[in-house]
């Protein structure tokens, strides 16, 4: 893939993430499914984002990083 077509595809990503509503939405492994896809992406920070999603404790912090994961990888590319 392309990286103008990668970035774009990662910015339109970014706002699907951003969209996700707290926990329990039922969007948020599907999305960390297709960020796996997306790019290459370290298996302990795929690992960290499902883990904090999947506590209503930790959900919002899960949310930052995914968001963060999701910026550096446009901005490598």
């Amino acid at each position: 893939m392309e990286n103008p077509q990668q970035k774009s595809e990662l910015c339109t990503f970014l706002q699907k993430v951003k969209q996700l509503r707290g926990f329990g939405d039922m969007n948020s492994y599907s999305l960390v499914t297709e960020f796996r896809c997306l790019g290459n992406i370290p298996e302990y920070k795929i690992r960290t984002i499902i883990e904090d999603l999947s506590s209503p404790k930790t959900w919002d912090n899960g949310k930052l990083i995914f968001i963060e994961t999701v910026l550096e990888n446009i901005l490598e590319n």
